[in-house]
């Protein structure tokens, strides 16, 4: 795919290597964008070329197994911990004064606990998509449902072209532009359902007290369309969240960022300027 953010290969923790764009200014803002399962970096690239030009330090990177990064053959190399730390890592190496968080799906959950942590170092955060605050692993309800966890990869790998038609029609609202959602299923060919499986099964657990003690101003996108993470798990992280606001948006799926870049980019120049 031809790549509009770019990057580079970074090792962020001894030996983890992943690819990663950073546009460092120097200045005092800085924007960490954490894409979902499945996804990659340059699922935001409508916001980054809005903020190319303003005085804004934007940081994204791949996850392993999507992108531009290495596949990892140890499953628990994709446990929620693990992508954690790598976001603690990249933060470390490229925070500023002032942070702000953009995460979709899954990626949410790495914000989330990322804020509750050292809720000092960020003024906000918009949550894509996100999933309930206290989703399961797989095969107790997840995104795909039992299947995923409990059938072994080579049938999985039969049933990805099923997989792949289930994922659009949750995924996007009926009236998405159809290249776009073309444009996301060819780089979508890139993912593996090794690593899916290992996503899930390693999923990041949220401490309910944790969350409840976040003060950091959290803007919430949900998708009105979004039948893989719908309104009611944003409602339900909402209320969790002492300083959350929740978006609703009609005619949307789960690809906010993409379906609805300005929606978005006016969530994030709020946090950004404290509205």
């Amino acid at each position: 795919m031809t790549s509009i953010i770019g990057g580079s290969f970074q090792e962020v923790r001894p030996g983890r290597t992943l690819h990663a764009a950073v546009l460092n200014k120097g200045v005092q803002t800085s924007l960490f964008f954490l894409h979902g399962s499945g996804g990659n970096k340059e699922q935001f690239r409508f916001l980054w070329e809005e903020l190319l030009n303003e005085p804004l330090n934007l940081i994204a990177w791949d996850a392993p197994g999507h992108g531009a990064s290495p596949d990892l053959r140890d499953p628990a190399a994709y446990a929620g911990t693990e992508l954690l730390a790598d976001a603690r890592a990249l933060i470390a190496r490229y925070g500023t004064a002032r942070n702000i968080l953009v995460a979709h799906s899954l990626g949410t959950r790495i914000a989330l606990a990322t804020l509750a942590e050292a809720p000092e170092h960020f003024v906000g955060a918009v949550l894509l998509g996100p999933p309930p605050p206290q989703m399961a692993p797989v095969g107790k309800g997840a995104l795909f449902g039992p299947v995923l966890g409990r059938l072994p990869l080579p049938v999985l790998e039969l049933l990805k072209p099923l997989l792949a038609r289930r994922f659009k029609r949750l995924a996007w609202a009926k009236g998405a532009d159809l290249e776009l959602i073309a444009h996301e299923q060819q780089i979508a060919k890139r993912n593996t359902l090794f690593v899916m499986q290992a996503l899930f099964a390693g999923l990041l657990v949220l401490d309910p007290a944790q969350l409840a003690a976040i003060r950091t101003p959290v803007r919430i996108l949900a998708g009105a369309e979004d039948a893989l993470t719908p309104p009611a798990a944003a409602q339900a992280l909402a209320a969790v969240l002492p300083a959350a606001r929740l978006t609703v948006l009609p005619g949307t799926g789960h690809q906010i960022m993409l379906e609805q870049p300005e929606q978005t980019l006016a969530a994030l120049r709020a946090a950004m300027a404290g509205d």
